[in-house]
């Protein structure tokens, strides 16, 4: 039976996951056309209800808890479903067929599936296909019906920019490092008495990581591979840079010293295929996956 306390804590969910998306609650009031009270009067409603912190202020703006942010995952599956309830289409004639996407590595291993269980239960019929690249894709000859690229080419010919996004890279150690060497007060002290793992695809992928890497005293470990930076970090190597929601799995993310790094990134798709129900379904996940990074 659906109470006045569930509609509040769906309303309050709802908020998490425009927080999430804008990482500001003044912003958030703003969409919704609420006021902030009332934003932080769902959230912490949501906090008492669930007996856990959701959300930090700092003052660069409003961020999740990794509790929250595996919350925001599943309330997206709502949103498919209101998806679904709003149409007045049939989705088993409309969502049935392949869809293939193209991702350089870098962009692959930052945008690990969120919440793909619910959209596979969701669209049954349709079949992802996911392709890897070392650099940036000739998109006109693998025939792909979207991608997401690092650099946006000069001329996008039979693609178009959909949405740019730029993700927000940290730096991450495992807690058995920090108990042994100290956790990094600063930027300049991690430069100075540190250990860093250099991820060198970071040059070409994240503004400024070069030359802060020109100021490193100890660069212990460097590899072009995303998943041999991330098992170095993980096995205590040292302190290495990484996506924002690289945390869990026994990683700590060092918010102190996020240091406005940033890897952006772009959402484009084939001018032929885009308004194809299957394909614009598939591209509004993969969007959606990077509003939650």
């Amino acid at each position: 039976m659906i109470t006045k306390k569930s509609l509040q804590n769906l309303n309050g969910l709802l908020m998490l996951s425009a927080i999430a998306k804008y990482q500001s609650k003044r912003k958030v009031a703003e969409v919704t056309n609420s006021s902030i009270d009332t934003v932080n009067k769902y959230i912490s409603n949501l906090e008492q209800v669930l007996g856990v912190q959701l959300v930090v202020n700092n003052a660069k703006g409003t961020y999740l808890t990794s509790r929250a942010e595996l919350i925001v995952e599943q309330v997206e599956n709502l949103q498919l479903l209101l998806d679904k309830i709003y149409s007045p289409l049939d989705y088993d004639s409309r969502y049935k067929g392949s869809v293939c996407v193209c991702l350089p590595l870098m962009v692959s291993t930052a945008l690990f599936p969120c919440g793909v269980t619910g959209f596979c239960e969701e669209y049954p019929d349709i079949k992802v296909i996911s392709l890897t690249t070392l650099g940036s894709p000739d998109y006109r000859e693998m025939g792909i019906d979207f991608g997401i690229v690092t650099t946006l080419p000069e001329s996008l010919k039979d693609f178009s920019l959909l949405y740019k996004k730029n993700i927000e890279c940290r730096f991450f150690a495992v807690p058995g490092y920090l108990a042994k060497y100290g956790t990094p007060g600063s930027l300049d002290d991690l430069l100075a008495n540190h250990r860093i793992i250099n991820g060198l695809q970071n040059e070409n992928y994240v503004p400024g990581w070069k030359e802060l890497m020109s100021k490193a005293k100890n660069i212990s470990f460097s590899s072009n591979s995303t998943f041999a930076v991330l098992e170095a970090i993980r096995h205590g190597v040292g302190i290495g840079l990484m996506p924002r929601q690289f945390q869990g799995g026994g990683l700590v993310r060092l918010d102190e010293l996020a240091g406005g790094l940033q890897m952006p990134v772009y959402l484009v798709v084939n001018n032929c295929t885009k308004d194809i129900p299957r394909v614009k379904i598939v591209t509004e996940y993969y969007k959606a996956a990077l509003d939650r990074i």
